[in-house]
């Protein structure tokens, strides 16, 4: 019999589902009249599923590696036994499946970004690439996986892509590509042990700080282009929003960088 708390716990869901729930601010500034319609679930559904079969799969193929760490192995299930190779699998395949299922019902383009969007994810942890171990591409894989083309995928099942989608990028890309350095940094002497050699290994951490610093810039200016850009009659309730989501979202990393950068 199985455990479903289990399996609650091996699609990490603490671990983004609060990134997650940006996907209704960005449907009201991107398709305001969208907000409370079915497309707005699906979507949301959608990425929920792909994003954790990308977090599943990562622990499928970090098993080994886990069991090494006690920490890691606790937060692991497939690591620790309580969940099989096989039983990972097959709910992996759930997942994945739910989650193109649902784009696939909005249209064939969001599909087929559906389709990269889990392959990159694919892509990223597979033993035989693992992508996340590689320098620089770890981090192109990561912004691709955990930012954009979850960006992308939300944004054209409401409307085409357009310029319009720069600015947000603007804000994406560095927000990703900080989330992937700091989890290196924090992972730093376990990736070491077990000979994962990704940008931070490879660069030693040589100025990483200033780095991470001009990145909270560019996300600054692109809160500042979506602001002054906005239409006139959204600006009300728009700039307010997205003031308060750029303060959190910032906070947040702040926080987090603070904590890191001291301990190492």
């Amino acid at each position: 019999m199985y455990n479903n708390g289990i399996f609650f716990r091996f699609t990490r869901l603490g671990d983004y589902v609060h990134v997650l729930f940006l996907i209704f601010p960005l449907i009201f500034l991107i398709s305001p009249a969208d907000l409370f319609s079915y497309r707005t679930v699906i979507i949301f559904l959608a990425n929920l599923c792909l994003t954790a079969f990308g977090y599943m799969f990562n622990d499928l193929e970090d098993a080994e590696d886990d069991y090494h760490d006690v920490e890691k192995r606790i937060r692991n299930p497939i690591a620790s036994g309580e969940i099989t190779r096989r039983q990972s699998y097959l709910f992996n395949l759930f997942l994945l499946s739910v989650g193109l299922l649902l784009l696939l019902s909005i249209a064939p383009f969001v599909f087929l970004l559906g389709i990269i969007y889990a392959f990159v994810g694919f892509v990223y942890s597979w033993r035989s690439l693992r992508l996340k171990s590689r320098p620089i591409l770890d981090l192109v894989s990561h912004v691709l996986f955990l930012g954009v083309l979850q960006f992308l995928t939300t944004y054209a099942a409401f409307r085409p892509l357009d310029l319009s989608i720069a600015p947000f990028l603007m804000i994406i890309v560095p927000i990703s590509v900080m989330n992937e350095i700091l989890h290196e940094l924090q992972d730093y002497e376990v990736d070491r042990d077990t000979e994962i050699t990704n940008t931070v290994q490879r660069f030693e951490r040589s100025d990483i700080k200033r780095f991470l610093f001009t990145l909270l810039g560019l996300v600054v200016v692109g809160f500042s282009l979506i602001i002054f850009t906005l239409p006139p009659e959204n600006r009300i309730i728009t700039i307010p929003l997205s003031v308060v989501v750029g303060i959190f979202t910032l906070y947040r990393l702040n926080l987090r960088t603070s904590r890191i950068l001291i301990t190492n």
